[in-house]
């Protein structure tokens, strides 16, 4: 199977059977009656296979595709008369070509778009930028009632090119438009009133220019081949059809690098005249003073740069180049599906990332920086969601929880500074864990108070509840001996009937011991939460990869009396409720998933919990208390256990996981000012592509997860590696064919990650079947 195919097949193979198996379970609940099972926006059937078609069917089979379509929709009378043969030439080989056939010729003519700059986006979308641009800007100024959608404010602009563009046609000019007398009608559609329509027409008309100059780059060898030209004495022009004028037209070819080696330019809006009427060019060669046999002209356009020029005489060369064809059509078709449902602004966005990453390798075979990137967009999208909420929220503080908070913390960063949001809160690191917050917590000894996190981890003895608790052992092991819990590293399995276990509980002595603690572990906490700025603020963030909440749910019950404590906002990438009721002042919220509602696809992302938190955790260690700086003492400094294993881990693959989701990030923040998707929009494409990862990952993923392993540095302290666990022992234990089968049942009902499991097992369509009965078994 040649590489082309095989990475078609690896794109299609998982969402046709993720396809296969939300129809069936569509239609079941359907049948049944019963609510959707997901909240979240869908992919239609159309746009699933234009969208597939356009990313993994071949460059001939899709364009054919493509023109059969568009000569079914096309009527009889929509000819526009006989074409006529072109000789064409790919970016890879217009050099040679252009030289070759200008040799006689004293001016050479290009023109702009698509001949001399490629966009990253096509101009519709660029529009569609600036209207969200200028819909942000209208949220400012207007009151709420009045402002309109955003679809409103896009549809006003297309409105008002036909309305300008049928002007200039009964004034006998072509159908271009001014572009100065749109920005102007367009903002005085919100704002009629001077100066502020002037105003908000220049900061419109700097918006299209910055968008423009994001999208675009220079084509192809074009630099070398204008240099080529320049060498040999050529008169170097541009001619286009565009509303920006030739001024703004120099200052994006400027921006591309290219503006210096034109002589002059000429542009339809300056001289009401179009290259596809052929008008244009007849007023070109007027100004230049030229014959049509002096000029040569290349473009991209069959009728407006070769069929129009060469009615005139003028010889042309046109730009058709297979691979900028291929990307266009990927690109119009994730335009043309985005459009119209926001489930493919996820699709879009990775569509026109691909086009020119700047950071992201996009074919690094390092398999640690493959899963960064392929976790990236859902972390990326949960840190915009973040700094959405707390513009909406009002909070002006936002604290990322160690250790996976620092990732997390370093992605903010890079979103910062991509100038999309007017409003960023102030963020800072909080060196915090279960094990440094459990104990102040806590209201006492007692089983109630214990039961909290004996529930997640029922394998305990006395030494690991000390470990957990940050309990001294020298101190509350004798006083265990006292009530007959003589061995400290004995599992208590049944701690309710255990009688040793529970005098320890209720020990006088021992509950005294365990509030002086805690006291000192409260205010040791308090005094590092002051010097981080977190006492005193109205309203804090808490952002963290998930599950539970434990530490937001820690802080609140340790501190919720004192009033300088703020009201707090737990941000997540994913939360599980634990049925626990939450304090009036503490809130929380799930980015991909929420298990309030009730999602079934986004439960979905929840079959492997353990890659994001090893992918996104800090390599330095698990804070376990806070103690004094001895030449600073009014600083607290927190106390780590630092596992050598984490450490391994790190350096052999997290590490460069991490600079895939940096890579990502820097350039989702080049890229998103022009794209302008919100947290809400990404949210649905972009937890489909991680179901991807962990209900249909690849062979290579799936025995590159084995590789890894997870340090519990809390609750049973142990390293998790993630192997089908089969003990030998307990299956020669059996003595029937049910027996073991049972075995292997719960070893593989207790493995981390069932999906990587059932694709190392190498039969053909096994995820599939997995998937459908695990669904299945959800949805009933």
């Amino acid at each position: 199977m040649s590489p082309r195919l095989r990475t078609a097949v690896v794109a299609l193979s998982p969402s046709l059977q993720r396809w296969a198996v939300e129809l069936a379970r569509d239609f079941y609940l359907a049948n049944k009656s019963a609510p959707e099972p997901t909240v979240l926006p869908r992919a239609g059937t159309m746009d699933r296979v234009k969208v597939l078609a356009a990313e993994t069917l071949p460059l001939p089979v899709s364009e054919g595709l493509r023109q059969a379509s568009q000569l079914l929709r096309t009527t009889v009378g929509a000819a526009a008369g006989p074409s006529t043969a072109v000789e064409s030439a790919s970016f890879a080989t217009l050099r040679e070509r252009v030289l070759e056939y200008t040799l006689e010729h004293a001016v050479v003519g290009f023109d702009v778009f698509n001949t001399l700059v490629v966009r990253d986006v096509e101009g519709e979308w660029l529009k569609t930028a600036v209207a969200r641009g200028f819909h942000a800007r209208l949220r400012e100024l207007l009151n709420p009632l009045h402002l309109p959608s955003m679809a409103e404010v896009r549809q006003r602009r297309s409105q008002l090119e036909l309305e300008i563009a049928s002007e200039q046609l009964a004034q006998g000019r072509d159908n271009e438009v001014d572009f100065e007398q749109l920005v102007l009608r367009w903002a005085g559609s919100w704002v009629p009133t001077e100066p502020q329509r002037s105003q908000l027409a220049v900061q419109l008309c700097a918006l299209e220019l910055e968008m423009e100059k994001l999208a675009l780059r220079p084509a192809p060898g074009i630099r070398e081949l204008l240099a080529e030209l320049k060498a040999r004495g050529k008169r170097l022009i541009f001619i286009s059809d565009m509303y920006l004028s030739e001024p703004l037209l120099r200052e994006l070819l400027r921006h591309c690098g290219l503006e210096s080696f034109f002589d002059a330019g000429y542009v339809s809006v300056d001289h009401g005249m179009r290259k596809a009427s052929g008008r244009l060019f007849t007023r070109v060669l007027e100004l230049e003073r030229l014959c049509p046999e002096q000029l040569f002209f290349v473009g991209d356009d069959e009728n407006s740069d070769n069929v129009q020029p060469r009615r005139l005489g003028i010889s042309t060369l046109r730009v058709d180049d297979p691979l900028e064809r291929q990307r266009r059509h990927r690109l119009e078709t994730a335009q043309q599906a985005v459009e119209g449902n926001p489930f493919w602004s996820a699709h879009y966005l990775d569509v026109v990332m691909r086009n020119q990453p700047l950071h992201v390798r996009q074919d690094s075979e390092d398999a640690s920086y493959q899963l960064g990137r392929t976790l990236a967009p859902g972390l990326v999208a949960f840190i915009q969601d973040v700094i959405e909420r707390t513009e909406q929220l009002g909070i002006d503080e936002v604290y990322f929880l160690a250790r996976e908070g620092l990732t997390l913390l370093k992605i903010f960063s890079i979103l910062q500074e991509s100038g999309l949001f007017r409003r960023m809160p102030r963020a800072r690191y909080l060196f915090v864990s279960r094990a440094s917050t459990i104990l102040a917590s806590m209201r006492e000894l007692s089983w109630e108070e214990v039961h909290r996190f004996w529930r997640q981890y029922s394998r305990q003895s006395l030494r690991g509840l000390l470990t957990n608790l940050t309990l001294p052992a020298d101190v509350f092991v004798p006083l265990a001996a006292e009530c007959g819990l003589l061995d400290p590293d004995r599992p208590i399995t049944d701690p309710l009937h255990d009688a040793a276990f529970q005098r320890f509980l209720t020990s006088r002595e021992a509950r005294a011991r365990f509030l002086a603690c805690r006291d000192e572990a409260r205010a040791s906490l308090a005094r590092y939460l002051r010097y981080r700025g977190l006492m005193g603020q109205k309203r804090v963030a808490l952002v963290d990869i998930g599950w539970k909440g434990s530490m937001q749910d820690n802080l609140v019950r340790a501190f919720e009396e004192e009033p300088c404590f703020p009201e707090v906002h737990g941000f997540y990438l994913a939360y599980v409720p634990d049925g626990q009721p939450q304090p009036e002042r503490s809130f929380k919220y799930g980015y991909l998933a929420d298990l309030r509602h009730r999602d079934l696809e986004q439960a979905d992302l929840l079959r492997n919990t353990a890659i994001f938190e090893m992918v996104t955790q800090a390599n330095h260690g698990s804070t376990v208390r806070y103690g004094s700086n001895p030449w600073a003492p009014h600083i607290p400094v927190p106390a780590f256990v630092h596992h050598e294993r984490e450490k391994e881990n790190s350096a052999r693959f997290f590490r460069r996981a991490q600079e895939a989701l940096y890579d990502y990030a820097r350039d989702f923040a080049r890229l998103a000012p022009l794209l302008r998707f919100t947290a809400d929009e990404l949210k649905s494409g972009t937890l489909q592509s991680l179901l991807r990862y962990t209900r249909y990952p690849t062979y290579e993923e799936a025995a590159e997860f084995l590789k890894y392993s997870h340090v519990e540095s809390f609750g049973v302290h142990e390293i998790t590696t993630f192997g089908l666990k089969l003990d030998p022992r307990k299956l020669a234990a059996h003595r029937s064919v049910r027996g073991v089968l049972g075995e292997m049942r719960r070893a593989f009902m207790a493995n981390a990650w069932r999906d990587s499991v059932v694709r190392r097992s190498g039969i053909p369509l096994a995820n599939l079947a997995y998937d459908a009965w695990y669904t299945w078994t959800a949805i009933r």
